[in-house]
Formats: structure tokens, sequence, C-alpha cells
């Protein structure tokens, strides 16, 4: 018979899923913003001020998670607006 993992070891499962999932939507969003030239600076601005009011206990994680999120987008954006303006002298 097989074990059921144990919580630790789901939690560990689910977070690394997590962090999966969060690089592909970087990756992806980035790549949009590449191929499109759409600004997504203003999703950004909507994902931070989205709110879960009836679980305040995931609103407080969830929006750490979507303010990182928007970080890591604005810098890769930074990151590649430099590379464009040190190509282009």
């Amino acid at each position: 018979m097989t074990a059921l993992p144990t919580m630790g070891a789901r939690l560990v499962k689910l977070e690394a899923q997590m962090n999966a999932m969060l690089q592909a939507w970087l990756y992806l969003a980035a790549t949009v913003e590449m191929e499109s030239g759409v600004d997504l600076a203003g999703m950004e601005a909507s994902l931070q001020r989205k709110h879960w009011p009836g679980a305040p206990e995931i609103d407080r994680e969830a929006r750490g998670t979507l303010g990182w999120l928007c970080r890591e987008l604005a810098a890769a954006r930074a990151v590649r607006q430099a590379r464009q303006r040190d190509d282009g002298e």
C-alpha cells in the first residue's frame, strides 16, 4: 500500500508548481511585450489594485505575489529598454 504524501511534502510540491506557473506567466507576458509591442503597464496597475476582501489571509499573500510579479515584469522591461538604448548608440 502506498503512503499518502505528508502535508509538508504536499505544500512543497504546491509551492514548486506555483513558482513554475509564475515563471511561465512572466515569460509569456515579456514575450507579448517584445513580440507585439503591447505595453502591459496598464495590466500591472490593474493587478496592483486587485483585492480579495472576503479572504484577508489570501488577500495578503496574493497581493504580495502580484506585487512581486509586477516588479519582475517591470524590471525585465527596464533591462530590455536599456539594451535597446545601448544597441542604438
